[in-house]
């Protein structure tokens, strides 16, 4: 016996299903649980608090409550710490408020990356 055929039933887990899909917004970074737009970082930092939709341009998917990351997300987050790593190491001493700045960037997806990892072990 499936869970569909169970407690459930055919029709509850149809429901369940479409009222999940009306806030669940995929990305390529991160999957978006729109639940509560009160809580959208997105929608913070766009000033657009009454917004029925998130902002998928404005996501900073390490810093929304909203946001998880999963195994499929991994190849994006790895990309992104790759390069800013090489950019990094490019920027010459000059430039130590990019450098910072870049920095802090590469930490903060060095934390999804290994958050995202820690589940696949």
């Amino acid at each position: 016996m499936t869970c569909a055929d169970g407690l459930f039933g055919r029709r509850k887990a149809r429901a369940l299903l479409a009222e999940i899909a009306g806030v669940l917004h995929l990305g390529v970074a991160n999957y978006c649980w729109f639940i509560d737009p009160s809580k959208a970082l997105c929608l913070k930092l766009a000033g657009t608090p009454n917004a029925t939709k998130p902002l998928a341009g404005m996501c900073d998917s390490a810093r929304c409550p909203q946001a998880t990351h999963h195994p499929c997300h991994r190849p994006v987050w790895a990309e992104s710490v790759r390069t800013k790593q090489v950019f990094i190491e490019s920027i010459g001493r000059n430039h130590k408020t990019e450098k910072a700045r870049l920095q802090a960037d590469l930490d903060r997806d060095v934390k999804v990356l290994a958050a995202i990892d820690a589940t696949t072990t």
